[in-house]
């Protein structure tokens, strides 16, 4: 198989995941809002993150590859640092615009 017209479907499918979580994230989240309990959204809030990263991971692979056997550690540590950013800004940033007081949104 042609290298070159794999990468252009792997960004493909890469995007489209990413496209998917803004669509899901968009429609839950701003035009169906009301229709579902606090609860459900915050814990779904999972599904268009988990999308996002998928994406994000992807389209970011072919910079971050690691190269040689002395590199993995810091590939590692890269890989790390990017889904810990991506995982705070769905913490404090995603979830509270969804459920400000976030412990009465899971019932506690």
């Amino acid at each position: 198989m042609n290298t070159t017209a794999k990468k252009g479907t792997n960004k493909r499918i890469y995007w489209t995941f990413i496209m998917l979580a803004i669509i899901i994230g968009a429609t839950f989240y701003g035009n169906l809002q009301e229709q579902f309990s606090l609860e459900f959204l915050v814990f779904f809030s999972g599904v268009p993150f988990f999308l996002f990263v998928i994406g994000s991971f992807g389209l970011l692979w072919p910079v971050i590859k690691p190269i040689g056997d002395e590199i993995y550690i810091s590939h590692a540590l890269m890989i790390g640092a990017l889904f810990i950013i991506l995982f705070f800004l769905h913490i404090w940033v995603i979830l509270p615009r969804i459920c400000p007081d976030f412990g009465a949104c899971l019932g506690l």
